[in-house]
């Protein structure tokens, strides 16, 4: 551990994670996403369309951008402020009920529009939702509406007794039940609609005929990980360093009467990492602080910044490194098996470094795109540390 402190490039991985988290973070949070003028018109989805937008932008490389009219909308297109952009008339919500949703959306877009695709994925998903929503309370209320006894005894909700029952042994819904009965099904459709125990999605590609499926992987355009990605290819490549450490003790047999290779082995490569670790934990640490306080220096002082994680978090945090080291060490000494001369590991170390920077999510999931990129990214250390 001594003489970590005598070899440069430890000091350079350890100085580089401050100043990379700070680039990144700051990359990051001033980073603005594809610009969509969209204007809803007042009506009945009016406000349930602009949360549903809002809601998709949290987790995508879009921005929403609401305006008052259709000519804010066209002025934003024309003057490159947004990519491309909706109109959604006031009364999209009776006529897609009624199947005649011809013209109800306007769309703005210049021959340089690239995500013009996305946005109406996006958009479209919002209304389908409202439109899948309003066609089950419906059929609800009229299946309810419409049940015989024996049905309803069947499905009627917890807790219903048989008091519905005349004296002519006859069933009297009242409005009431319906009531219940629909209500009692909506709260099942809200549970089971987005927890994958319900709804699939199938991905297939038409050249080849394959298939891969999922209940709740759904392709999502959003950058992934940066900071944490970026910190954990470094104690990728400070374990990586360690095997080059290991090669000179080996050589040198510094340790050849204390244990066997193997244990030297494993050592040289976990110690560096250990290093690393506890660097990048600090850092992470430190950077919540400062993104939570929205980039004040000192605003709590010291009390203030040991309140950003709480005990679950550390033990969280500490607990995802150690696993992450034990995955590093068992790497680089199957690596070190496979490439054996000094010279190879040296040279495999940037390229590694590279591919991990690629192929893992630490600023975009290419296997959500590219099929290849998904059985590349397990390749790589780094993302089992991410995911």
């Amino acid at each position: 551990m001594k003489r970590l402190w005598r070899q440069p490039v430890y000091i350079v991985l350890l100085a580089l994670l401050p100043i990379l988290g700070w680039v990144v973070t700051g990359l990051e949070q001033s980073e603005r996403g594809a610009g969509v003028a969209v204007c809803v018109e007042a009506g009945a989805w009016n406000r349930q369309i602009t949360e549903g937008l809002q809601e998709q932008a949290a987790d995508s490389i879009l921005e929403f951008v609401f305006c008052e009219d259709a000519y804010e909308v066209e002025r934003n297109v024309i003057s490159g402020e947004a990519d491309c952009g909706f109109v959604i008339a006031g009364d999209i919500g009776d006529r897609v009920m009624d199947r005649e949703w011809s013209k109800t959306v306007t769309v703005y877009e210049t021959p340089a529009s690239s995500i013009m695709g996305m946005a109406k994925e996006r958009i479209g998903g919002v209304i389908f939702k409202l439109y899948s929503e309003q066609c089950y309370e419906t059929y609800m209320l009229t299946t309810a509406a419409g049940l015989q006894e024996a049905d309803y005894y069947a499905a009627r909700p917890p807790g219903t007794g048989k008091d519905a029952v005349n004296e002519n042994g006859d069933i009297d819904i009242s409005d009431k039940m319906i009531e219940d009965f629909a209500d009692f099904a909506w709260d099942a459709y809200e549970t089971h609609l987005v927890d994958g125990s319900t709804f699939g999605f199938r991905y297939i590609s038409g050249d080849q005929g394959s298939q891969y499926t999922s209940d709740t992987d759904v392709i999502s355009d959003t950058v992934v990980f940066p900071v944490k990605g970026v910190f954990a290819v470094i104690i990728f490549i400070s374990g990586m360093c360690g095997m080059l450490e290991y090669d000179t003790d080996r050589r040198e047999k510094r340790f050849i009467r204390l244990a066997p290779n193997i244990l030297t082995c494993i050592v040289d490569i976990w110690i560096p990492t250990v290093f690393v670790s506890v660097a990048a934990l600090l850092c992470l640490w430190i950077l919540d602080g400062v993104i939570l306080r929205g980039g004040a220096a000192g605003t709590g002082g010291l009390r203030g910044l040991l309140s950003v994680w709480s005990a679950g978090m550390w033990t969280g945090q500490i607990g995802r490194l150690l696993l992450y080291q034990v995955i590093v060490v068992v790497y680089c000494c199957l690596l070190g098996m496979v490439l054996r001369r000094r010279e190879t590991i040296a040279a495999a170390i940037p390229i590694l470094s590279i591919g991990s920077l690629v192929c893992a999510p630490v600023f975009v999931r290419l296997g959500s795109y590219v099929p290849v990129f998904a059985v590349l990214e397990k390749l790589f250390p780094v993302t089992y540390y991410l995911i």
